[in-house]
């Protein structure tokens, strides 16, 4: 198979030949997620709320890898990656309420993952020297949960 043209692979990663690169990663993220009070109308079932705050912290490890392909005369780049992410702090969200003229009370969101294997794999086409098609599939994988999704994406450079 011919050698292609162009590649996202960066000279930055692993070169495990036959054009296979990998990258070793650790990714730190925080998430803060604010929600204004409210106060309803219309009547006895209207709802009123302070207003909640969830901060979540995650850690993700990880092996990404890249190859290079020639798909007939386009060039694309095959992707992949596998990692583990844990989370930190409030991993159930939590508002409190209160219904007109009643005593408050706790509301509880679904809990985040506290502990996920991550899976992504894509195939980026290069359609011409500034633009790109991405296509890619993606699966969280936890206990007794599973969250995956598709992305395609269109990128022009100008």
């Amino acid at each position: 198979m011919p050698a292609p043209r162009r590649s996202l692979a960066n000279s930055n990663k692993i070169d495990a030949g036959s054009g296979v690169k990998f990258e070793p990663f650790a990714n730190l993220a925080y998430v803060r997620v604010h929600s204004y009070g409210f106060t309803e109308r219309g009547g006895p079932a209207a709802l009123t709320s302070t207003g909640s705050t969830t901060d979540a912290t995650f850690t993700t490890l990880g092996l990404r890898g890249t190859t290079g392909l020639a798909l007939g005369t386009l060039d694309a780049t095959a992707r992949g990656m596998l990692g583990w992410r844990h989370a930190f702090r409030d991993i159930t969200p939590l508002s409190t309420v209160a219904f007109a003229g009643g005593d408050p009370f706790g509301v509880a969101g679904v809990q985040i993952l506290k502990d996920a294997a991550l899976l992504e794999v894509g195939l980026d086409l290069w359609l011409a020297r500034n633009a790109t098609l991405g296509l890619s599939y993606s699966r969280q994988f936890g206990e007794a949960v599973a969250d995956q999704g598709t992305k395609i994406d269109l990128i022009v450079k100008f």
